[in-house]
C-alpha cells in the first residue's frame, strides 16, 4: 500500500464494515438530514428497470422519505455525452454508472464518499483489490483519500474455446494453454489452412487485428499488463512506458509495451508459425465480428467478458435459424487467460484486465449522503447475490467468490477477479484509437519501437502538466 493510501487508514469506521457485510443500511429518518422529501435520480447502462425495482423499493421502505427513479440507457456513447453535458450545465443525475477507469480524470465531477460513510479500510476489506486500486482516489478538494465509486460487479477477460477442437487436436490436455508461450504452439496446432478465400478452414485463435475484432485494444492492454508495464510516472503528469524494460522468464530484457504489441500482431502476420488471422475471416463492419467466426466453429479461441456467453447463444440461434452450421453449444467452454510466466510453477502474480462500471455519485447532486447510503446498501452481499442470479454478472465482493467460482460456465470469472488489475484509461475513445494505430502500423511492418514511442507522444499530449493525482496533504504532528 502506498504512504498516500495508509494515510486513509486513519479514518476506519468499524460501522460502515458491518453495515457492507450483513447487508443494513441506516435510516434517512433523522432531525439532522432534509426535511422534505428526498428525490435521487440514477442513471445506469444496460440493467433493466426490472432488475432494479425490487431493490428500489425495499430501499425506499426502509427510508420512506426517499424516492428513486430510475432511468436505463443502452447505448454507452450517447450516454457518455448526455451524462457529460448535463452535468457542466449542474444538472443531471444523483447516481450514474461510468467506467472504472472514467474516475479518474473525472474525479471533480464526482462526490465522493464521506469518510464517516465509508472508508477506503472498509472499502478494502470488502471488495476485490482492483476496486480499490481503481476507485480509492485521492480526492482534488482536499487531498485525502476517498472512496469515489461502489462496484456492483467487476468483469475480466476470459479466453472462449471450443472444446471439440482441442478434443481433436490435443487429446491429453483438451483444453487451452496456461501460458502464452505454449498458447502460440496450441494455434499452430488447431489452424488448418486452406485454398478458400479466407485461407484457413479453422483459424486458432482471433487475435492480431484491429479491424474485426470487438476487444482488440482490451487483449492488448492485458497484455501490457501481464508483461508488466508502468505507464506513468507518480502523478500521470507523464506517459513513460517505452523507458522501462522487464526480463521475460528465459532472460531476455524487452520493453512491456513493445512486447505486448508483438505477441498481439503476430498471430495476424503471414511470417509467423501461428499465424491464424486475416482480414477475411470476420467482417470488420459487423456487430458480431469475431464472434460469428467463433459461432461457425470456424475458428478455435477468442476473448471476451462475461456477457459474451449469452451473445454467444444469440448468435448461435440466429445461425441456426438461417440454416447455418454451427458450433455445438456444449463445446462453448471458457478459460482462464493464459500468462507470460507458468502459474504451476511460478511463484510470480497472475494478471487478468478487468473492465467494468461502478455507481458514483455526481457532484451536482443535493443529496450526496443518501445517494452514498442507497448504494451502500446496493452493494450489500445480499443485494449482490440477487443482482447476480439476475444477470450473471460476476462479483466485486470478496466474501462471494468462492461460491461463484463453483458456477459451471460463469466461475472462470470469478477465479480471476482476485488477480485482476486494470489500466488508467484517461480517455477511452483517444487511447482506443492510439492502439488501434498502433496494431495497424505494427501489421504495416513499422518498427515495433517506433510505434510505441508514437503513442506514447500522443498520450502525453492528453496529460495536463499538474497530472491527476494531487500532492498528499499535511498531517500536523
Amino acid at each position: 500500500m502506498s504512504n498516500v493510501k495508509k494515510i486513509s487508514a486513519l479514518f476506519v469506521v468499524g460501522s460502515m464494515l458491518t453495515a457492507f457485510l450483513s447487508g443494513c443500511v441506516s435510516n434517512n429518518n433523522s432531525d439532522d438530514g432534509p426535511t422534505g422529501p428526498i428525490e435521487l435520480v440514477y442513471y445506469k447502462l444496460f440493467d433493466d428497470e426490472d432488475v432494479f425495482r425490487p431493490l428500489i423499493q425495499q430501499y425506499q421502505s426502509q427510508n420512506p422519505g426517499v424516492k428513486i427513479t430510475y432511468r436505463k440507457f443502452t447505448d454507452p456513447i450517447e450516454y457518455e455525452e448526455l451524462l457529460i453535458n448535463e452535468l457542466a450545465e449542474g444538472e443531471g443525475p444523483d447516481i450514474f454508472s461510468v467506467p472504472n477507469h472514467w474516475l479518474l480524470p473525472n474525479a471533480k465531477k464526482v462526490s465522493p464518499a464521506p469518510l464517516e460513510t465509508v472508508d477506503p479500510a472498509t472499502f478494502e476489506a470488502t471488495f476485490v483489490s482492483v476496486a480499490y486500486d481503481d476507485l480509492v482516489l485521492r480526492d482534488p478538494r482536499d487531498s485525502f483519500d476517498k472512496v469515489f465509486g461502489i462496484p456492483m460487479t467487476v468483469d475480466t477477460l476470459a479466453l472462449y474455446y471450443n472444446k471439440s477442437h482441442f478434443e481433436d487436436k490435443i487429446p491429453s490436455r483438451g483444453r487451452p494453454a496456461s501460458t502464452w508461450d505454449e498458447l502460440k504452439e496450441d494455434v499452430f496446432t488447431l489452424t488448418k489452412k486452406d485454398n478458400s478465400f479466407e485461407r484457413f478452414e479453422v483459424a486458432g485463435i482471433a487475435m492480431g487485428r484491429a479491424d474485426n475484432i470487438l476487444r482488440a485494444t482490451d487483449i492488448l492492454y492485458m497484455l501490457m499488463v501481464q508483461y508488466g508495464a508502468e505507464f506513468y510516472n507518480e502523478n500521470i503528469s507523464e506517459a513513460q512506458f517505452t523507458k522501462q524494460n522487464v526480463t521475460l522468464p528465459g532472460g531476455e530484457s524487452v520493453n512491456p509495451v513493445s512486447e505486448a504489441l508483438k505477441t498481439y500482431t503476430d498471430f495476424a502476420l503471414p511470417s509467423n508459425k501461428h499465424y491464424s488471422w486475416n482480414q477475411y475471416l470476420a467482417n470488420a463492419r459487423s456487430a458480431t465480428k469475431e464472434i460469428e467466426t467463433f459461432a461457425e466453429g470456424k475458428v478455435s479461441m477468442i476473448f471476451g467478458y462475461s456477457y459474451l456467453y449469452e451473445d454467444l447463444l444469440n448468435v448461435v440461434q440466429d445461425l441456426k435459424d438461417r440454416g447455418e452450421q454451427t458450433i455445438d453449444i456444449e463445446d462453448i467452454r471458457i478459460s482462464t487467460v493464459p500468462q507470460v510466466v507458468n502459474p504451476d510453477t511460478s511463484t510470480e502474480k497472475r494478471d487478468a484486465y478487468a473492465n467494468y462500471y461502478v455507481e458514483t455519485v455526481s457532484r451536482t447532486s443535493e443529496y450526496p449522503e443518501q445517494a452514498w447510503d442507497f448504494l451502500i446498501f446496493l452493494a450489500s452481499k445480499e443485494n449482490l447475490e440477487y443482482y447476480n442470479e439476475k444477470t450473471k454478472k460476476p462479483t466485486s465482493r470478496r466474501d462471494m467468490i468462492e461460491d461463484q467460482m463453483q458456477d459451471p460456465v460463469y466461475g472462470v470469472y470469478a477465479q480471476q477477479i482476485g488477480f485482476a488489475e486494470s489500466l488508467k484509461i484517461i480517455d477511452e475513445v483517444k487511447f482506443d484509437s492510439i492502439f488501434t494505430e498502433a496494431i495497424d502500423s505494427v501489421l504495416a511492418t513499422v518498427k515495433i519501437s517506433d510505434v510505441a514511442k508514437l503513442a506514447e507522444e500522443k498520450i502525453n499530449a492528453m496529460l495536463p502538466d499538474e497530472g491527476f493525482i494531487p500532492p498528499p496533504p499535511i498531517i500536523e504532528e
